[in-house]
């Protein structure tokens, strides 16, 4: 396909389509090079061959994923999917086993990660699922493409320009991970570091003018009794558009573990994924929390619900 005066975001795109090993990627390219290829008569030809293109691959991914076949080998992307990543010797792996509380392999030498790693955390009892992957450029570009959130682990401010040519086709949020923060901030005792909150807001203030896209938090990953990882976790667990929600048998305590929801849900869908069908057969919902206008509240199958509203259900 020739992409004489396209865009350099077209070119880019259209090398990386011919590079691409799987139908995501290429999806993700074709995406870009839609929206970058000219608006007028002459290009006519292109947009129609990109647009057939692009449908006969969607439609061949849909078709095996109804099979079974499509996705990430080994990995079931959950409800809410967080993917680590950066350039090597940033601390992804350290990151990892802090959070997941498992032991993926850490080494001084670059690329320790070989392939994906998976793990889960909680926040507030919801599962969070993790995925530590090989460092740029070694990463795996059909998770950066498909997953809700990425962590981007730097070590020095420069890594972020770099990185953008890794996942600018991601249409996930990015938290920057500020790391090895004596990079950042002169002490004389490294070993011991403690950032001033002068000096974290200066860093602060130097990151907000120059990336205003991108949510940050600033940690050693060193000293994992230093890293603030509840404020971490509810800034992940921030990104994803969802609720929870906890479910009850009449005359039972709730759920411990919420059931997660899209943003707007309502208690059909809730009631739906529970068990497929269930509720043509409710005779009375109930709900307690936040969209309750006392608890125990009557509702219909159309009522929407919010973040931490526990739901109860009787069956014809």
């Amino acid at each position: 396909m020739a992409s004489t005066n396209q865009s350099p975001f077209y070119q880019r795109a259209e090398q990386e389509y011919h590079e691409a090993t799987t139908d995501e990627e290429r999806i993700a390219c074709l995406e870009i090079m839609m929206k970058e290829v000219p608006k007028h008569k002459s290009s006519e030809n292109m947009r129609k061959n990109l647009t057939n293109r692009y449908k006969k691959l969607k439609e061949g991914l849909a078709k095996r994923k109804k099979s079974g076949k499509g996705g990430q080998a080994g990995i079931k992307k959950a409800d809410m999917q967080v993917v680590l990543t950066g350039f090597p010797n940033s601390g992804k792996s350290t990151l990892f086993n802090t959070l997941t509380g498992l032991n993926a392999k850490v080494s001084p030498h670059p690329f320790t990660t070989f392939q994906p790693q998976l793990g889960t955390f909680k926040f507030e009892e919801a599962q969070i699922q993790i995925i530590d992957t090989p460092s740029f450029p070694n990463h795996d570009k059909s998770l950066l493409n498909s997953t809700d959130t990425i962590l981007l682990i730097i070590d020095c401010l420069e890594q972020i320009k770099e990185s953008e040519k890794y996942i600018y086709r991601a249409p996930a949020k990015i938290i920057l991970i500020i790391n090895k923060i004596e990079d950042y901030v002169a002490c004389p005792n490294q070993s011991n570091l403690q950032i001033s909150e002068g000096n974290k807001r200066k860093i602060e203030a130097n990151l907000k003018s120059k990336f205003k896209k991108y949510d940050y938090q600033i940690i050693d990953i060193k000293n994992p009794e230093r890293l603030e990882l509840e404020k971490l976790k509810e800034k992940i667990f921030g990104t994803f558009p969802v609720i929870r929600i906890y479910t009850k048998e009449p005359k039972k305590e709730p759920s411990k573990e919420p059931m997660i929801m899209k943003v707007g849900s309502t208690f059909e869908e809730a009631a739906e994924k529970i068990l497929k069908g269930i509720s043509k057969k409710i005779k009375r919902a109930r709900v307690w929390g936040p969209s309750s206008k006392f608890g125990g509240q009557v509702i219909g199958l159309e009522h929407v619900l919010k973040d931490k509203d526990v739901i109860e259900f009787q069956t014809k």
